[in-house]
């Protein structure tokens, strides 16, 4: 399904580009795990960033080629990539503290998915954000849906953000460190999950 091959990416210093991942390649198959591994600072979270086509602005894809199913991701346009993001391919981003939005509610941050990926609104939209927080454990969901991040545990908001990378329903799920921070216990759950909703879905994971 992903196929990742000699990809090369860098950050831009001054007029330098220092490579900061030197030609990395590998595939996924629907229903698989794959596990990228290494120390901090190896570029991990930078290949996963190259593979959404979300890099910081000093950011470049040097060379390589990036292919879901077959499409090259490196050759759409940013229009036609935002289509892939959140319902093609999603990501559970390493912090949830700092990738939720404050200011919305965690029903308006799964709804906006809802909406763009699966055009559903109203009832039909709510109906289906209270079954997700369901599935990722969450109890009273009903309320939940109308609090902010800042009333939320750790553990609880890195369940929202599993929430808001499945509500376009992806083929592939990119997990940066989804357990980082968390107790012992509540890393467990939230892996156990993951697998629980991959056997189901049929999703490809990559798990850094």
């Amino acid at each position: 399904m992903l196929q990742v091959d000699n990809l090369r990416l860098g950050f831009t210093a001054g007029r330098k580009t220092l490579a900061a991942v030197d030609g990395i390649s590998f595939t996924i198959s629907r229903g698989e795990t794959f596990a990228l591994l290494g120390e901090s600072g190896c570029g991990k979270s930078a290949t996963a960033q190259g593979i959404m086509r979300l890099l910081p602005a000093a950011g470049r894809i040097m060379a390589g080629r990036i292919a879901l199913d077959g499409e090259s991701l490196l050759e759409l346009p940013e229009a036609a990539m935002r289509a892939y993001r959140g319902g093609r391919m999603a990501m559970i981003f390493q912090e949830p503290a700092t990738s939720l939005n404050p200011v919305l509610t965690v029903g308006q941050q799964i709804g906006e998915v809802l909406e763009r990926h699966l055009g559903l609104r109203g009832e039909a939209a709510k109906g289906r954000m209270l079954e997700l927080l369901r599935q990722v454990g969450i109890a009273d969901p009903v309320r939940r849906l109308d609090e902010y991040p800042f009333q939320l545990s750790g553990g609880m908001k890195q369940r929202v953000m599993i929430s808001i990378a499945l509500a376009g329903e992806p083929d592939l799920l990119i997990a940066d460190e989804p357990t980082t921070a968390l107790d012992v216990t509540v890393q467990a759950q939230i892996l156990d999950l993951l697998g629980r909703l991959q056997a189901k879905r049929g999703m490809g994971i990559l798990l850094i």
